[in-house]
């Protein structure tokens, strides 16, 4: 059943989180110091069976390629399996129409020429271990030709703003999808995760450049259940799962995961989570270090205190030096006797002997790839 599907991360949507974002798309953006944030959808396809898996990629190619490597990481068989990326380059010089189904429309030949019947999409700014092998069981046996993976939240005035929530009848069907400005609490948020047939896919490419060629496969969506074209069902998720949209929440549920009970949650023991590894030698800690409650990725070197924080890969922090509530990307340097509360650091900073810089939960600072500060 598995070979029937290529399974497609889809860049097209994602949320920017301000400068963290603005040289590499979300997609590829470093998270709990050894993983991208894409590692989660590509390892659910992967563990979840399926062999052909490809990016969509909107912008930013060259972080998502020097992240994929050569791309096997997430393939098992591989003689069969294969993994891609797909790009519309038109779009790139006109982003109002650099949308996913343009992309898709780019490289038609998956609507013509492939030996698959059904696409599945997934979105790198929603982390959740998701098994899609009953979705698309479900999806088979049904026979839909459209489902939709969507999560029940209680407070959508905090959680997945910004995104599409769901009006659901009561056979669970499609109303409508509108996006969430955050006035109401209990909602059905959109987990951007599709599972749509292939002649139906080709019908919106159709369809699309005479409605709105600006539009994505989200509004088709919408657009062909309420005109009676296609119905879509839509499928509860209720494993953990966050939506990172902003700075703020990229730290706060990173820092949730320090915690015991939600990093079980996401990280299960049958369900290993794929990526790309560098050959660098354990973190060493020198005689000075204290460090509590954080992760701290290979290749670092710490003597100072380090609290509550996330620390990447290659990362030096001398004697003295005090890291609090703070995500410190990889191969910088904190000097001694420094300080950070609540900052996110990206790669390559330097921060001088003796520094301070604090923020706060609700204000958190963000010091620009390769600055000495």
């Amino acid at each position: 059943m598995q070979s029937r599907v290529l399974a497609l991360l889809n860049c097209h949507n994602s949320p920017e989180l301000g400068d963290l974002t603005a040289t590499r798309p979300l997609a590829s953006t470093s998270f709990l110091g050894r993983y991208a944030l894409m590692d989660f959808a590509m390892s659910n396809f992967t563990n979840s069976g399926f062999q052909n898996i490809s990016v969509l990629v909107k912008n930013h190619q060259r972080s998502i390629l020097k992240h994929m490597g050569n791309m096997m990481f997430w393939v098992n068989n591989t003689k069969l399996g294969r993994v891609g990326t797909l790009t519309n380059e038109d779009g790139i010089l006109n982003p109002a129409y650099n949308t996913d189904i343009n992309n898709i429309k780019e490289n038609d030949y998956l609507l013509y020429e492939s030996d698959i019947d059904t696409l599945l999409f997934a979105a790198p700014e929603i982390i959740a271990s998701v098994d899609f092998r009953p979705y698309i069981e479900e999806h088979f046996k049904r026979g839909e030709k459209i489902t939709m993976i969507y999560k029940d939240i209680k407070d959508a005035d905090k959680q997945f703003v910004g995104g599409h929530i769901l009006d659901v009848d009561e056979e669970g069907y499609l109303v409508n999808a509108e996006r969430n400005t955050g006035d109401k609490k209990v909602a059905k948020a959109s987990l951007e995760m599709w599972i749509i047939n292939r002649e139906i896919l080709r019908e919106m490419v159709e369809r699309q450049k005479r409605v709105d060629a600006s539009w994505g496969i989200a509004q088709m969506i919408v657009h062909f259940a309420k005109n009676g074209l296609a119905k879509a069902h839509c499928v509860p998720f209720d494993g953990y799962v966050r939506r990172f949209d902003s700075l703020k929440h990229y730290c706060e549920y990173s820092f949730e995961l320090l915690e015991h009970e939600n990093s079980r949650a996401l990280f299960k023991h049958d369900w290993p989570i794929w990526t790309r590894t560098h050959d660098t030698p354990p973190a060493i800690y020198g005689e000075n270090s204290k460090v509590n409650n954080s992760f701290i990725s290979n290749g670092c070197i710490i003597d100072g205190e380090v609290k509550d924080s996330i620390i990447c890969r290659g990362v030096k922090i001398a004697k003295g030096a005090k890291i609090k509530r703070s995500i410190i990307l990889s191969m910088s340097q904190i000097g001694a006797n420094a300080s950070l509360k609540d900052v996110v650091m990206d790669k390559y900073c330097i921060m001088s002997e003796k520094h301070h810089i604090e923020g706060d939960e609700e204000n958190i600072i963000y010091l620009k790839q390769g600055i000495t500060v």
